[in-house]
């Protein structure tokens, strides 16, 4: 089996009855052929690193942390075990490098922040708090105005937002989002 560039963890993050996305840093925005800018809109989380033990639940921890300001450990709940794992190439996901072929290999967990909890991007530019219905009918991996978003972004103060994104996310996520709404 050819190896994986990439091994970590992203949560599928809920906050109350909305999914919590984070938006990459502004390096990593694309400029589109009409001269506009873009931006991936993606699961929180990220690779394993030293300080984690090789443990994908406290990577995501440590990530979460990192990446949304304000809050405690205490104010995450995460699933003790991944609902799934799932090897991604980055080109099938990311409208705006379909050529890649940078693969990551995740453990995908549930995360519920408190709902007493205000979300503020810390080392991102923007979260984006899209309710759960909304999302469930969103397309994933396709390039969008940000007018779809606009009023789901909770951005730093100093950031200017681009004008298009594409939410970078596997089917999977829809579907057992999907499963547990059938289950209530």
């Amino acid at each position: 089996m050819e190896e994986d560039n990439v091994f970590g963890a992203e949560g599928i993050v809920i906050h109350g009855d909305k999914i919590v996305f984070g938006m990459q840093k502004q390096k990593r925005w694309y400029f589109l052929e009409n001269g506009e800018k873009a931006a991936i809109v993606k699961t929180l989380g990220g690779a394993i690193e030293e300080v984690d033990k090789k443990s994908t639940r406290k990577a995501l921890i440590r990530e979460i942390l990192e990446e949304v300001k304000g809050i405690k450990e205490e104010d995450i709940k995460v699933s003790q075990f991944p609902i799934f794992t799932k090897q991604i190439k980055m080109g099938e996901l990311n409208p705006y490098e379909r050529n890649s072929n940078l693969k990551m290999k995740a453990d995908f967990y549930i995360v519920e922040i408190s709902n007493h909890v205000q979300l503020v991007p810390n080392d991102l530019p923007a979260l984006v708090e899209i309710p759960m219905e909304k999302f469930s009918k969103m397309n994933l991996s396709s390039n969008f105005p940000l007018g779809h978003i606009k009023n789901h972004i909770t951005k730093k103060e100093e950031t200017t937002i681009p004008e298009n994104y594409a939410i970078m996310a596997p089917k999977e996520i829809k579907e057992y989002l999907k499963s547990k709404e059938e289950e209530e």
